[in-house]
C-alpha cells in the first residue's frame, strides 16, 4: 500500500504542471481568450531550467539554500496529504508548520537579494500570513472539535465521514469557505495578490521574485504549483470526503481529477469575476471569517 501511494504521488508531481495549464485555461475560456497547449507549463519550466542562473554579488548563502528548503517543505506539505490510498499520518498543526518554513525561507530569500522591492514586499508577504495564522489556528480548532479532539490528519478524515447531521453539514460549509480563503491568501491568488501583474505596486510574491532567474525561478515556480495542488488536496480529503460508488483505484483516480479540476474553476472564476483587495482591507475578510468560527464553535460546544 505504501509503495502505492509513493507512486501516486510521483504521478501527482508529473500531473501539476498540467493542473496549472488547466487552471490557466479555465480562467482564458472565461475571459473569452485563446485556450493555451495543455503541455505549455512544462515548455516555461523546460525553458527555465535551461537558462543561465545570474547571482548578485550581495547575496549570502540563504539565496542558495532557499529554493531548496521552499521546494523541499512544499513537496513535503503535498506528500503527507493523502490523495487516493492512506498514507502516512501527521499531526494537522505539524503540516500547517511545514507549510510555514516554506513561507519564512521565501522572504528570507526576498531581503536577502537586497533589494527595495524584495524587501518592502517580504514585509507585505508577513503581513498578510500574520492576519491569516489567527483563522488557520481557529480553523485546525473547529476540525479537532468535529472530530472529537483528534490532531491527526487521518482521524479527522474518518470522523468527517462519520457525522452526518444538519448543523455539522452547514459548519463543514463553513470550513469549505474558510479553507478556501485561505487557500488564495497563502498562495498569493485573487483578491489577495495578482500571481501574473508586473505592477510594483499590486504585487506580493512576483516582486519577491524579481532578482530570480534560471533554475531557482524555476523551482520556486514548482513549489508555488505544488503549494496549490497541497491545499486543493487538503479540501478533498478533509471536506470534500465523497466516494460515490467508485471502488477501484483508477476509477477513484479519475474521481480525484474531478474534484481537482472543479476546484481549480473555482479559483479560476474567483480571479477572473473578482478583482484584486486593497492590502489592508484583508484583515476585515479574515476578522469576519474569525468572528463566524467562534460563532459556530460556540453553538456546536453548547448545542
Amino acid at each position: 500500500m505504501m509503495l502505492m501511494y509513493i507512486l501516486f504521488y510521483l504521478l501527482l508531481l508529473l500531473l501539476i504542471p498540467l493542473f496549472d495549464t488547466i487552471l490557466k485555461n479555465i480562467k482564458n475560456f472565461l475571459s473569452w481568450k485563446r485556450l493555451i497547449s495543455f503541455l505549455q507549463t512544462y515548455y516555461d519550466l523546460i525553458k527555465l531550467f535551461r537558462k543561465e542562473n545570474q547571482k548578485s554579488q550581495f547575496t549570502s548563502f540563504i539565496s542558495f539554500l532557499a529554493p531548496i528548503v521552499i521546494l523541499s517543505a512544499s513537496a513535503m506539505f503535498l506528500f503527507f496529504i493523502p490523495t487516493i490510498v492512506p498514507g502516512l499520518d501527521i499531526n494537522l498543526i505539524v503540516l500547517f508548520h511545514i507549510l510555514g518554513l516554506s513561507s519564512i525561507f521565501l522572504m528570507l530569500y526576498a531581503f536577502d537579494n537586497a533589494t527595495y522591492f524584495g524587501g518592502l514586499w517580504a514585509s507585505r508577504e508577513a503581513f498578510v500570513l500574520a492576519i491569516v495564522e489567527p483563522v488557520t489556528i481557529l480553523l485546525i480548532l473547529a476540525f479537532v472539535l468535529i472530530s472529537w479532539g483528534h490532531f491527526d490528519l487521518l482521524s479527522i478524515h474518518q470522523s468527517l465521514g462519520i457525522n452526518k447531521d444538519i448543523f455539522t453539514w452547514v459548519f463543514m460549509w463553513l470550513l469549505f469557505i474558510t479553507l478556501f480563503t485561505i487557500l488564495l491568501a497563502e498562495n498569493k491568488r485573487f483578491p489577495f495578490d495578482n500571481p501574473t501583474t508586473h505592477l510594483e505596486l499590486t504585487m506580493i510574491h512576483e516582486a519577491m521574485l524579481l532578482e530570480t532567474n534560471g533554475a531557482k525561478l524555476g523551482i520556486l515556480e514548482i513549489a508555488a504549483k505544488i503549494n496549490l495542488i497541497a491545499f486543493i488536496n487538503l479540501i478533498i480529503y478533509l471536506i470534500w470526503t465523497n466516494t460515490y460508488w467508485f471502488n477501484s483505484i483508477w476509477s477513484l483516480f479519475w474521481l480525484y481529477i474531478i474534484k481537482v479540476i472543479v476546484l481549480l474553476g473555482l479559483v479560476a472564476f474567483v480571479e477572473v469575476f473578482i478583482t484584486k483587495m486593497r492590502l489592508f482591507k484583508y484583515q476585515n475578510v479574515f476578522a469576519f471569517l474569525l468572528f463566524i468560527q467562534l460563532l459556530f464553535i460556540a453553538f456546536y460546544l453548547f448545542r
